[in-house]
């Protein structure tokens, strides 16, 4: 019965893991697409797009770190085994 709820807790702990990534991606596209409209709606070529995807990039990167934060401290080992 244990088996089953470690793996469950597995599988759980590896889709919150890869939601990490999805959010890079997603963060990242979102300042691109918001950079290029602004860019292109006030005839500043590159900055808009390079300000937003910088911002994405650092949001991706805050959002992967409260993640993992929190996947570490939900998941500490037991020390208790040694």
């Amino acid at each position: 019965m244990g088996n089953d709820k470690d793996k469950k807790n597995l599988y759980l702990s590896v889709a919150d893991l890869s939601t990490m990534g999805f959010a890079m991606v997603i963060s990242i596209v979102l300042g691109l697409v918001i950079g290029l409209y602004l860019d292109n709606r006030m005839g500043t070529e590159p900055i808009f797009t390079l300000l937003f995807i910088f911002g994405g990039i650092l949001s991706g990167f805050r959002i992967m770190y409260k993640n993992y934060m929190r996947f570490f401290r939900e998941n500490k080992p037991d020390d208790s085994r040694k």
